[in-house]
């Protein structure tokens, strides 16, 4: 039965030729191309194992969950290989349809998904969560599966035709192995290599603020969580009661005073060497009522209050009012404990109930939103992250406590261990923040 069925779905390619394919070319792709084809693993979550079927329609291939199908509806679907989102939408016949320009005139397309979790222009790493698995548009037949495509764009128009016999698709290799070489062919228990790999180097830099406001610096080994340096403390101190801090360079702090006026302060640091001087905080503005702040190490500083997330935009790394542009409220509903950002326009939070939480921000009204961890990260009262996928989570009783995700940007929390305490207690900052 499993077969009859997947079989009429291989008619997708023939049957969808009027209306599916993206573009109208018939050029058919070359066996040999000019470019290096991107190193493809496959799809889904390291470890799992998937059969793969061309039916009728090679060198496209159908994919389900081994070892009897069970969990391929909803399966989390990752990327096959790094790239930029070209195409997120819905058709008719492919349901709901994702297409990734790997460069060099490669593209990968993942056709029937339940859900899309990206859109056009959004960039991805290998093994970024991009969708789930499903069975949507008319010519999935109802059966759950993924219909895979690889193509190569022959004819050099910048897009990659697919969805027919004599579209630009061609056979892809997954971790080595090529399949697709001639309908009617299956390959059972193909493992999936989509694993994890990176490991951190280099040193983090950490500052925070002491109760009595003294500002703080230390720096810690990434790799290893183990202090290096510090923590070095300032003889002068802020002058105000603090309520949230970022750091946007190894010298440059953003802090906001604790009452009803917002008041903005930037914090220009002299040395951070043996002892921690800096010069008067300069007051930028008022009304940034925030109990939370981040700096994605890019243009964009966050902030929450109330629930309520915005986003402002920073043209200069030591900024004056005019500087901090934006204000670009994101949405509510981010009842977040403690707030970081991973990288560009990544944020990473708990919440009182101990759930650690990624979003990709991609504007007002419209982000990602992946749940790591379901509970046991209440226990922190700061999370800070300098970036690459390290974070640093601090406990009330003064410990501070290392975790690697070895990819921060693919929604998955089978890549994110535990490194231990890099301090058992001595972190008594009332703030904490990351040079990201």
């Amino acid at each position: 039965m499993l077969k009859r069925r997947l079989a009429s779905s291989a008619l997708l390619l023939t049957t969808v030729a009027g209306g599916l394919a993206a573009t109208s070319t018939t050029a058919t792709a070359a066996a040999t191309a000019a470019a290096a084809a991107p190193n493809l693993q496959l799809p889904f979550s390291c470890g799992q194992k998937w059969r793969l079927d061309t039916w009728g329609h090679a060198p496209a291939l159908d994919m389900v969950k081994e070892p009897d199908q069970h969990g391929t509806e909803g399966a989390t679907l990752v990327a096959a290989a790094a790239g930029r989102v070209d195409k997120a939408f819905y058709h008719e016949n492919g349901g709901n349809v994702v297409q990734i320009d790997h460069g060099g005139g490669y593209f990968t397309t993942y056709i029937h998904l339940q859900s899309r979790g990206v859109s056009a222009g959004d960039r991805v790493q290998q093994g970024t969560v991009i969708g789930k698995v499903g069975k949507t548009g008319g010519e999935s037949n109802g059966h759950p599966h993924l219909h895979f495509e690889l193509a190569y764009d022959a004819n050099g128009d910048g897009d990659a035709s697919w969805g027919f016999a004599g579209s630009e698709r061609i056979k892809p290799t997954f971790n080595g192995v090529t399949y697709g070489q001639s309908n009617s062919r299956t390959w059972r228990n193909v493992e999936s290599f989509n694993c994890p790999s990176r490991s951190p180097e280099g040193p983090a830099s950490v500052y925070g603020v002491l109760p009595n406001g003294q500002v703080t610096y230390t720096e810690i080994d990434a790799a290893t969580a183990k202090r290096t340096r510090g923590a070095e403390v300032s003889t002068a101190t802020l002058g105000f009661k603090p309520k949230a801090m970022a750091t946007l360079d190894y010298n440059t702090l953003l802090v906001t005073e604790d009452n009803s006026g917002g008041k903005l302060y930037r914090v220009d640091i002299i040395s951070n060497r043996d002892t921690v001087t800096f010069q008067p905080p300069i007051l930028l503005g008022t009304g940034y009522t925030h109990e939370l702040l981040a700096y994605d190490g890019k243009s964009h500083l966050y902030g929450i209050a109330n629930g309520v997330l915005r986003r402002y935009n920073l043209t200069k790394t030591k900024p004056i009012l005019a500087d901090i542009t934006g204000n670009t409220l994101i949405g509510s509903g981010f009842a977040l404990k403690t707030l970081t950002t991973t990288g560009p326009d990544w944020i990473l939070g708990t919440t009182t109930a101990g759930q650690l939480i990624s979003y990709k921000i991609n504007g007002a009204d419209s982000w990602q939103r992946y749940q790591l961890r379901d509970a046991t990260w209440q226990v922190f009262d700061h999370l800070i992250s300098p970036g690459g996928g390290v974070y640093y989570g601090h406990r009330p009783e003064g410990s501070l406590h290392g975790y690697v995700d070895a990819n921060p940007y693919d929604g998955r929390d089978d890549d994110l261990s535990g490194q231990g305490a890099i301090d058992p207690d001595g972190w008594t900052q009332t703030l904490l923040s990351a040079q990201p």
